[in-house]
């Protein structure tokens, strides 16, 4: 049998040093910036498994009931930890978004892993000797960040999973320096912060302790001071307040989950979930019980209502999750695009699943849930800046999307995103010349690793580009059209504001659930939608010279219209139908 070196990350120190004969477990290994190393080695790379799109809806369903079982048990142990009784709601709230998350990532990897396995070449892969606690997490947006970008994290789980099978991969053990244990740097406050918390602590004081907790809504500005003031309360905005990070103690993370399971994945899943907690949730917990009543938020809140906080804000969390249990109402808003569409969507999944009413854009569910739905619509409303008269810029919004899995929904997972890219290449170059030097390519703001801005370089050197450091309304007053390239928020803005938009995405990754086939079947009737670069581009040249007339065209305006009205509604008395809904 054939000898061959997995290569797991992109982590330098786990690569063979001689030009071994190397498989790549995924895209994400070969960096773009490395790639005079890479590129002359003999190598090979497995086919990702999710892009078999029937296995990873199968997945999808399996990996939430999983995630529900572990929940309920992850919950009485927590409970017995802390001495509390908080129940599965609570922890559902509090630690939910980290264990769901985890679950589904580390399902990816073993998978990935399986694939190597079943390979006819005899494995051998270099491992990092590393201490267990160095990729403890201290809460989930650390996770989260460990998740999708760093190889470090990625490369210690991807090894805990190859010693896992051991005799099916040799394993190679790498002495590394003495390392620290993961732990960040508190930022100075800055003058203008200290001055918010000064606000926010007088807000707390004025505000009753029945007063409806309101606070990172989405909400413009305006509405977000009208809002509060309609309830005779003071606005909050947002959270000023972090956690504070605790080290790990491998001496509290003894503990076992168990039930009983003959999957090899669920296993090992129990076995490295006690390692795994974020210290927030275990040495910090205490911590942020005291750091909670600081906050001096209300004590019987009629309704507690944010869009943005019930993933990274554990201080929110805490707080939501101990008040939900007091029969004290979770509003949660809808905080960007792709819901109410997307085939699969675990961030919908558990955003209804912790909510008491839900505040969607237009959208409701047929089948489950529709009951807490309120389709008040889009929360966050910009108004248009005035427009140039002569319009000459085609705008060409894209994706980046981490280069490790994240949560599953329905959109291009992991290195799927190369073939979103070579779509757009293929879509620029099938433009007329005259609409290419009117481009601008607005590059999503977190690359993720990719290089976005080198690759594109490489293929299309002589385009007008744009980082995404600065808002996308600055482009709005002299595009003539609009390109939304992925199911997102994006699109919708443009929708709201009247600015001639085409869509086009492949929908073998974007895929839409049954109920909104219709509404695009007819957007394509019309041409605003098109599932491939060629149709996209072909209608473009046809239309450049004139898109207002298209734009403006009877069925193009009765379509768009009617889909504002059930994804992107725009509501006339939206601090009205709030305020009634808190009340």
């Amino acid at each position: 049998m054939v000898e061959r070196y997995l290569v797991t990350t992109a982590l330098e120190e786990t690569w063979p040093k001689d030009k071994e004969k190397i498989i790549f477990l995924g895209e994400w290994c070969k960096l773009y910036s490395r790639k005079k190393y890479w590129q002359d080695l003999d190598y090979e790379i497995l086919d990702y498994h999710w892009n078999d799109r029937v296995k990873f809806e199968k997945d999808y369903h399996y990996l939430i009931d999983f995630y529900e079982k572990t929940l309920e048990s992850i919950s009485v142990k927590m409970d017995m930890i802390h001495q509390v009784n908080y129940g599965l709601k609570y922890w559902r709230i509090l630690l939910g978004p980290w264990l769901s998350l985890f679950i589904q990532s580390v399902f990816d990897r073993w998978e990935m892993i399986q694939l190597a396995i079943n390979s006819s070449y005899k494995l051998k892969s270099i491992i990092l000797r590393e201490i267990d606690c160095k990729w403890t997490p201290y809460d989930y947006e650390n996770f989260k960040n460990f998740v999708t970008e760093d190889d470090g994290w990625n490369n210690f789980i991807l090894s805990k999973i190859v010693k896992f099978h051991n005799n099916k991969i040799i394993a190679e053990n790498k002495k590394t320096e003495d390392l620290k244990i993961n732990k960040i740097k508190s930022k100075q406050n800055g003058f203008k912060l200290r001055l918010f918390h000064i606000y926010q602590s007088f807000a707390n004081v004025i505000n009753s302790n029945s007063s409806s907790l309101i606070i990172s809504t989405y909400l413009n500005k305006i509405d977000d001071i009208m809002l509060s003031l309609s309830l005779f309360q003071l606005p909050l905005f947002i959270n000023a307040k972090k956690n504070v990070n605790y080290s790990p103690d491998i001496n509290k993370r003894k503990w076992k989950l168990e039930f009983k399971t003959n999957s090899s994945f669920e296993k090992f899943l129990l076995k490295i979930i006690p390692i795994q907690v974020p210290s927030i949730y275990l040495e910090g917990y205490e911590g942020l019980t005291k750091k909670v009543k600081e906050l001096n938020w209300p004590k019987n809140p009629k309704s507690i209502f944010t869009a943005n906080s019930i993933y990274g804000d554990e201080l929110f969390k805490h707080y939501a999750g101990i008040k939900t249990n007091k029969n004290i109402p979770l509003v949660v808003g809808q905080h960007g695009g792709n819901y109410g569409m997307s085939k699969l969507s675990f961030p919908e999944y558990h955003e209804l699943s912790i909510a008491d009413k839900y505040i969607s854009w237009g959208w409701t569910k047929r089948l489950i849930n529709s009951n807490k739905i309120y389709p008040i619509g889009q929360l966050n409303s910009k108004s248009k800046k005035k427009s140039k008269s002569n319009k000459t810029k085609l705008l060409i919004v894209t994706a980046s999307l981490p280069r490790y899995s994240y949560f599953m929904l329905s959109i291009p997972i992991s290195s799927q995103w190369l073939f979103y890219f070579k779509n757009q290449i293929n879509f620029v170059n099938q433009l007329n010349n005259s609409i290419v030097k009117e481009t601008t390519i607005r590059l999503y703001r977190h690359d993720y690793g990719w290089n976005q801005i080198e690759r594109w370089k490489d293929s299309l050197p002589n385009l007008n580009y744009d980082i995404g450091a600065s808002p996308i309304e600055k482009h709005f007053s002299d595009t003539r059209l609009y390109i939304a390239t992925y199911n997102s928020t994006t699109y919708l803005e443009s929708f709201k504001l009247d600015i001639p938009t085409i869509l086009f995405w492949d929908q073998c990754h974007w895929e839409n659930r049954d109920s909104v086939d219709l509404i695009f079947e007819e957007l394509k009737r019309v041409k605003v939608f098109h599932e491939s670069a060629e149709s996209a581009a072909k209608h473009i040249n046809q239309i450049w010279d004139d898109v207002q007339s298209w734009w403006g065209s009877k069925d193009v305006v009765e379509i768009i219209k009617k889909f504002n009205k059930f994804y992107n509604k725009q509501s006339k008395s939206l601090i009205s139908d709030l305020k009634n809904i808190l009340k």
